[in-house]
């Protein structure tokens, strides 16, 4: 009997919406940062003066009121040309579709009069308005968690109105491969995670990136160079990153419930021992799990 035959049913939400690096300061006309790059958007803000932003066959010379989009995976630099006070922050949304979308359609500079950017400093405004020395609340939290929201609406839009249907089969096989990966994992983590850490036999589980990877590139009818250079076209990383996201997803999310200890999280996410994992988990954050937790 399916009590449930007539049901209209919301979505599912079953992604990370994270928000870090988040920071304002005024520097002196001789600050640069070098070349590097993130698995994260990153949105930068003149509060005042000019800078500049420097990527392999393009640069962008930001005024007060302008911004750029950085989408992962771009190599950048950024430096100070005059009077600069800035506001930053990293984005990271685990849906494939918009991320693709984000990354296909968007542009990277926003200048002061566009009417994306008109549209979407005021919510940027308020966020930097936010920064303060005390501690946040969970209502601080919240209030930035839809500040970005509203942000990524806006985002949304402009993708909407944007899109195209240029690589779209190397989009659609990035997003079946990303979507694959996380849904075969977290599978394989809810399962393991509730049936042998809480069962009577604690048993070594062992979770190996490449054959996950293979099989599912396989199933996509691609081989697996294709589908590394697919996947890492659209989402600026490689299915191996991407499956080391998911991995410190649920490392902080098991790290925060007392009933698994750290040997048994590392056995679930597929490290031969706690050593290995301690080491990785260590890289990802700067912290180890001991400190983490």
């Amino acid at each position: 009997m399916n009590i449930l035959k007539n049901a209209h049913r919301l979505p599912v939400l079953d992604w990370n919406l994270n928000f870090f690096g988040g920071h304002s300061q005024k520097v002196d006309d001789t600050w640069i940062v070098p070349l590097n790059k993130h698995q994260a958007f990153e949105l930068i803000f003149v509060v005042n003066g000019q800078e500049i932003v420097n990527f392999e066959h393009d640069s962008y010379l930001l005024n007060s009121g302008d911004f750029v989009l950085i989408p992962p995976g771009f190599i950048h630099t950024v430096s100070a040309v005059k009077n600069l006070t800035y506001f930053c922050f990293h984005f990271d949304i685990d849906d494939p579709s918009f991320v693709v979308g984000l990354i296909q359609n968007s542009p990277i500079y926003f200048p002061k009069d566009s009417s994306v950017n008109q549209e979407i400093t005021p919510i940027i405004e308020d966020m930097n308005k936010m920064i303060s020395s005390k501690v946040y609340s969970f209502e601080d939290k919240m209030n930035l968690q839809i500040y970005l929201s509203k942000m990524l609406l806006k985002f949304n839009s402009l993708i909407n109105k944007q899109s195209t249907v240029i690589g779209s089969s190397q989009s659609k096989y990035a997003k079946t491969i990303s979507e694959m990966i996380k849904n075969e994992f977290n599978d394989h983590v809810l399962y393991f995670a509730t049936r042998f850490l809480n069962g009577p036999d604690n048993q070594k589980i062992q979770v190996p990136e490449m054959p996950i990877i293979k099989h599912i590139m396989e199933a996509t009818g691609i081989s697996v160079g294709y589908g590394n250079r697919v996947f890492r076209s659209v989402y600026g990383l490689s299915p191996c990153d991407y499956l080391s996201k998911l991995k410190l997803k649920w490392a902080q999310q098991m790290l925060a419930k007392p009933q698994y200890n750290i040997d048994e999280i590392a056995l679930v996410l597929g490290y031969s021992d706690s050593t290995h994992f301690s080491r990785q988990f260590k890289r990802w954050t700067g912290v180890s799990p001991k400190k983490y937790r």
